[in-house]
Order: structure tokens, then C-alpha cells, then sequence
């Protein structure tokens, strides 16, 4: 890594220290705060938007995927700016909402492109063990974030729709994102562990702000800029890591093989039998079914079969 990308990217890891002490102590009161807001972060994400695309020219394997991070995180950018030019903290929705929701299916497709470039052969259990995992992310997100917003919700059906598909997209991409380490057998690498820790600090950063704003408690004080921009600045940075190549194929055996399902079906049961006593929305319910469901399929898929 050439030296002044390392300048860069040490700056923009202090723009992201710097709003997270300002966002927990609120140093500098509410001029700092529409600085940092409306001008540092902003001009920090469209740092990172380059910064990914000079990535996306330094990969020789999966230049059109990281061109597609590079174009979801000017998204970003955009929908950031525009709220800082035009946004309203007491309206829900806004045109920013079109630039941010477009990060979901940009950053889908450049996840398919690096999953068909890492695992080249086509394991139907492993595909299906990823499936689990995602299921498995989204019953306790369903059940500490879309739970409570939908009970505290007091919007229209259109805004709470826009705001619910911000956590559904981050559990959809966290959960994606595990399936396919899960798929590779758990060896994930520096570029996909940065990509998941990125997606997580998002993914998070989503769902308290639309609990905030569906329950009205969201303000202009209120700052997740630092959680937003660590994680789209962990995305961007994948793209700078070495590529950790096509991945070799190997026979998993014994309890490795068999861990995650078990797992996955053990909470499914554990979650039903805690049904029983206390209150389960219905969400995890069919969540949890699901797994068990898919366990049927994954009995049947790797059944020994006569040569």
C-alpha cells in the first residue's frame, strides 16, 4: 500500500474518532455538531468513495465488484449530502432515502461477484448451512429492532416501509455475509472479515436509528455518524486488502460438519420451548420454524447414497 493511501486512510479513522467523542459527550455544542454532521462526515464518506474506487483499479480479479461497493458508497454519499442541504429530522422519509436504499442491491450484486470469484464449486449443504445462518441473524434482529419499531410506530404505512427496509436490507446483507463464510468453510480472510465487521457497525447503526425515528425519539442531536462512517470506511477498506485467491476445496468431516446445523436447530427448538412459558412475537416463531424446516431439507441433501 503506497504511502499516502496509508495517510488517508489514518485521517479518515480520525474524522471517525472525532464524531464518536463528539457524539457521546457532545463537546462543542450544536455548532460542532452541524460541522461535523453536515461537512466533516460528509466529506469523509466522499474520501472513502474514492478511496474505493482507486481500490476497485488496484484489483486485478474483482474490479466490476468493488466498482459496485465504490458506486453504493457514493450513494451514500449523495443521500448524505442531500440531507445535509435539504433534510428535515422531523420528516421520516426524504430523497436522500433513494440514494441510501440504493446501497442494498449495489452492495448485493458486488457479493455475488466476490462469492463466484472465492468458491468456485457449487456445495449444496454449504449453501444451505449459509442460508441457516442468515435466518439465524434475523430472529433476534427481528426481535430487538423490528419488534420495537413496529409497536412504537405512529408514522404513515409509506415511511414506515422505507424505514423498515433499512434494518431488513442490513439483516438480509450481515446475514448473507456469515452464510458465505459459512460457505467457505469458515475461512473467511482480512478482505471478508473487514466486509462483515463493516456491514455489522452499519447494520446496527440502521436499526437504532429506525427504532429512533419510528418512535419519534430520533433528534438533530442525536449522531450515529461515526458507526455509519467506520462501517462504510471497513467496506471500502476490503477492497484495498489482498485478495485472498480462489478457494480450495476441502472435505469437512466429523463434528465440523455437523456443528452449525446442530447449533442453528438447537436455538430453533430452545427459542419454541421458550415460547411456550413467555411471549414470542410471531416473526421468530416463523423464523425459527424455518431453520427446522431447512434442517429437514439439509437430512435429505446429505443422505449417503450407493455408489
Amino acid at each position: 500500500m503506497a504511502r499516502w493511501s496509508g495517510v488517508v486512510w489514518l485521517a479518515l479513522i480520525a474524522v471517525a474518532l472525532v464524531l464518536a467523542v463528539h457524539g457521546v459527550t457532545g463537546l462543542g455544542g450544536s455548532r460542532t455538531h452541524d460541522l461535523l454532521e453536515n461537512w466533516v462526515s460528509n466529506a469523509a464518506l466522499w474520501v472513502t468513495a474514492g478511496m474505493c474506487v482507486v481500490g476497485a483499479v488496484r484489483s486485478e480479479r474483482t474490479r466490476v465488484a468493488w466498482f459496485l461497493v465504490a458506486l453504493a458508497v457514493a450513494c451514500w454519499a449523495v443521500g448524505d449530502t442531500l440531507w445535509s442541504l435539504r433534510g428535515d429530522p422531523s420528516v421520516v422519509t426524504s430523497v436522500s432515502d433513494v440514494f441510501w436504499l440504493a446501497w442494498y442491491p449495489l452492495i448485493v450484486a458486488a457479493l455475488v461477484l466476490l462469492v463466484r470469484d472465492r468458491v468456485p464449486g457449487f456445495e449444496l449443504h454449504r449453501w444451505i448451512d449459509g442460508v441457516v445462518v442468515m435466518l439465524i441473524v434475523a430472529t433476534p434482529w427481528a426481535a430487538l429492532f423490528l419488534e420495537p419499531a413496529a409497536q412504537h410506530s405512529g408514522v404513515s404505512v409509506a415511511a414506515e416501509a422505507v424505514d423498515f427496509a433499512y434494518p431488513l436490507g442490513d439483516v438480509v446483507i450481515v446475514g448473507a455475509t456469515l452464510g458465505v463464510l459459512a460457505l467457505m468453510g469458515w475461512r473467511a480472510g482480512a478482505m471478508w472479515t473487514a466486509l462483515c465487521v463493516g456491514f455489522a457497525s452499519l447494520g446496527i447503526a440502521d436499526a437504532i436509528y429506525s427504532v429512533d425515528a419510528l418512535g419519534h425519539s430520533y433528534s438533530a442531536e442525536t449522531n450515529f455518524d461515526a458507526l455509519w462512517l467506520a462501517g462504510v470506511m471497513l467496506v471500502a477498506y476490503a477492497a484495498w486488502l489482498p485478495h485472498p485467491g480462489e478457494l480450495d476445496p476441502v472435505r469437512v468431516t466429523g463434528w465440523k460438519a455437523i456443528a452449525l446445523p446442530l447449533a442453528a436447530q438447537t436455538f430453533a427448538v430452545l427459542l419454541q420451548i421458550y415460547g411456550l412459558f413467555f411471549y414470542v412475537a410471531p416473526a421468530e416463531r416463523v423464523l425459527t420454524i424455518a431453520v427446522l424446516l431447512i434442517a429437514i431439507v439439509q437430512i435429505v441433501v446429505t443422505r449417503p447414497r450407493d455408489a
